[in-house]
């Protein structure tokens, strides 16, 4: 999506005000925020359209995508969505390749859907998922208990039970655009919508009628179908030892979860006012350097994630799946601008946590800001971090602890 000659079309503030919108629950700034989104993808997509010609169209969607501009089949489909001028009542579904597509374009889009474990689960009614802890193969004779431990290791997610419901406000300046800057539209609608509503349930989400999310206890009391909030724990600074033994080390179940890598997802607010500061400093070469981190670790902001909140665990762990009824229909539920028409397009999704251990709560209300490095210069990181916090052996490595060689150098 965010390729070729739609490379600058990125509507973060749009965007954002949607995402503002959905956390507060307030209906009315909801439609609101989500009519600005959709008028202004409708109004880049057509400025954009009467400013190239058909033969720069050609050129740029054959490069990004190295094949024809829209198989026979998606071809056929908008042509008759838009003799129809609409998409109701229409005898053909939306072609499997077009929701292929937005697939791809969320995965590839999306920092939180492309580090998690995301299927396409288009066509499907139950995904297996494998225990993060199960054992995949064993040695010696298959014996009852070796049987009973694998079947145990897989459950099943039921990928029916939860719909999420993407609006699609077609204008008829669109329809007027033909079957390639139409499909474009469609999927650019339902990518970004279904992104946000995605993100809402991976967080976050409650159980009932939704995914559970990171921040859930599995194990906790359902009641009517809603999970509770899991217990957080304090975090009281980013240094090597905190963040090895309060953080990563409970990730590994024992030593029998190796972890590569940590993802970390927090409210914007708290990335910026704590976050940022405590993980930036200024490099020898005399450009800043931004998250940086004494374990490997990928940072992920979210408004879904409370304020005073932060997420740890192995992105791999959360799995969601997401399929399409291929269908749109026409919705005289919502009305968000007088020339338009709008439709709904309902998705199939489900996810959950793995596992209750794969995601970890932490309270960041007293997480220190001080920064783990000044400077570039081992001299100088000293004097700009708390280093009562670090034993002898991380201040070495840090460079911070002046050795004998370093004072020479002065």
């Amino acid at each position: 999506m965010n390729g070729g000659m739609y490379s600058d079309m990125n509507w973060l503030t749009e965007k954002e005000e949607l995402r503002a919108a959905i956390a507060s629950k307030d209906e009315a700034k909801f439609s609101e925020a989500l009519t600005n989104l959709f008028k202004k993808i409708d109004d880049d997509l057509v400025a954009r359209s009467q400013n190239m010609t058909a033969e720069q169209v050609d050129r740029y969607i054959l490069q990004g995508r190295g094949q024809d501009q829209l198989t026979k089949e998606e071809r056929n489909y908008y042509n008759k969505v838009i003799e129809n001028r609409g998409f109701e009542n229409l005898d053909v579904v939306m072609p499997t390749t077009t929701f292929d597509r937005v697939f791809e374009d969320l995965e590839k889009n999306h920092p939180l859907l492309s580090k998690i474990d995301f299927q396409n689960a288009t066509g499907l009614i139950k995904w297996i998922v494998r225990d993060g802890e199960v054992t995949g193969a064993v040695w010696g004779p298959l014996t009852g208990k070796i049987k009973e431990e694998l079947s145990n290791g897989f459950h099943e997610v039921g990928l029916t039970l939860a719909k999420l419901t993407a609006f699609i406000p077609v204008s008829k300046a669109m329809l007027d655009l033909g079957p390639v800057w139409l499909d474009r539209f469609v999927r650019l609608s339902l990518s970004e919508s279904i992104s946000i509503g995605l993100e809402m349930g991976i967080v976050a989400g409650t159980g009932k009628d939704q995914p559970v999310g990171m921040l859930k206890n599995l194990k906790g009391s359902v009641v009517e179908g809603v999970y509770p909030d899991k217990d957080s724990t304090p975090l009281p600074d980013l240094s090597p030892t905190t963040l090895s033994k309060i953080v990563v080390k409970p990730l590994t179940k024992d030593g029998t979860v190796n972890v590569n890598t940590v993802l970390i997802v927090l409210n914007p607010f708290d990335y910026w006012d704590k976050f940022f500061p405590a993980t930036t400093f200024l490099s020898a070469t005399g450009a800043y350097v931004h998250d940086v981190l004494p374990i490997p670790a990928d940072v992920v902001t979210s408004v879904a994630v409370p304020k005073g909140k932060l997420i740890a665990g192995i992105a791999k762990n959360y799995f969601m799946g997401i399929g399409s009824n291929k269908k749109i229909e026409y919705s005289d539920e919502v009305k968000f601008l007088d020339d338009e028409r709008v439709y709904i397009a309902k998705q199939y999704a489900n996810g959950m946590p793995k596992d209750n251990d794969s995601f970890q709560v932490f309270d960041i209300t007293n997480l220190s800001t001080q920064m783990l490095f000044a400077t570039g210069n081992p001299s100088t990181t000293s004097a700009a971090f708390n280093m009562s916090n670090l034993t002898d052996d991380e201040k070495v490595l840090m460079g911070a602890s002046e050795t004998k060689s370093s004072k020479k150098t002065k």
